[in-house]
């Protein structure tokens, strides 16, 4: 993977600003709810530089990359999750993934519609239209991944997200998702929550839980104000009593490389290989379409490959 560098070379910055970035898993309420709060703002910001994305694609694209980020609190092994949308507004859809190590990365299907807005939307449910929300699970040691679907109702991840876990898992869930800017669209904060109800929960204390939930405020704003995600939930949730049980990093990263983009091109038919050498334009790029990396190959190399 290939980062631009938004820190302009301070390294003491970046590691500062990717340390604040955490996913803390808990339990509360005499362990009928499990959750999870995560500051994502660091993710959120070199994910925008990577894709090149204005305020509104961010917003959208960010709090996908929330979501996939708390759902890490659930996993295990070595199991990793993505989330899909497909639909017929100007955002034609997103393909966001995460795993267990605290992974994110994902892209837009269309990264540059707010171009096609009208100036005149305040929220961002009309640039989705109709469509679907699909969730894949890819569990360790299972043979297939196990996935499932529903049709978009709101135009809003968080909201469509829960509706996702009560229609197809039978789970009520809450998340809030939230991306702060500033006056210059530059990003301040980002991070989310989620709160999931274990079997046989008291449904009088997932209602005041979820009451709780709505009540927060933006927590992107709390992340840009250097709120940390386990006093956050501390506060709001002190009642419940959360007791900790996961504090992990998360990151916007991908697992391309140019080696591996070297073996793609060279599993080409030879033809393709031949014809590109004749044709051009060099050098070659290949551009990941998870984190946009871009890698360059020479006349040279791909003569090597047409061996």
């Amino acid at each position: 993977m290939i980062k631009k560098d938004i820190f302009r070379g301070n390294v003491k910055e970046q590691l500062k600003a990717s340390a604040k970035d955490r996913l803390y898993g808990f339990v509360m309420a005499d362990r009928m709810i499990r959750g999870g709060c995560v500051n994502a703002t660091s993710m959120v910001r070199e994910m925008r530089a990577n894709h090149g994305l204005g305020v509104v694609e961010t917003l959208v694209l960010g709090q996908g990359y929330i979501a996939a980020a708390l759902l890490t609190a659930t996993m295990k092994g070595k199991d990793r999750i993505r989330l899909t949308i497909d639909c017929s507004g100007p955002v034609k859809g997103m393909d966001v993934e995460s795993n267990v190590f605290g992974e994110v990365r994902g892209f837009l299907k269309n990264p540059g519609f707010s171009a096609e807005a009208s100036g005149n939307e305040k929220k961002v449910s009309p640039f989705f239209g109709a469509g679907f929300l699909t969730v894949t699970r890819y569990l360790e040691g299972a043979k297939t991944p196990y996935s499932g679907q529903i049709t978009l109702e709101y135009g809003d991840l968080a909201r469509d997200l829960a509706n996702y876990f009560v229609q197809s898992e039978q789970t009520p869930t809450a998340f809030s998702l939230s991306v702060s800017f500033d006056k210059k669209g530059e990003v301040t904060g980002a991070g989310g929550l989620f709160l999931q109800a274990m079997p046989g929960a008291d449904e009088t204390v997932l209602a005041d839980a979820e009451e709780k939930v709505g009540s927060i405020g933006s927590i992107g704003e709390a992340m840009a104000g250097e709120v940390a995600p386990r006093d956050l939930v501390r506060e709001h949730f002190a009642s419940f009593s959360p007791d900790f049980l996961k504090d992990d990093r998360v990151a916007f990263f991908c697992r391309c490389s140019r080696d591996k983009m070297q073996g793609h091109l060279a599993s080409l038919p030879r033809k393709d290989i031949v014809d590109i050498l004749d044709n051009g334009p060099f050098p070659v790029e290949i551009i990941c379409h998870n984190c946009s990396s871009r890698y360059q190959f020479t006349r040279e190399e791909l003569e090597t490959m047409k061996q």
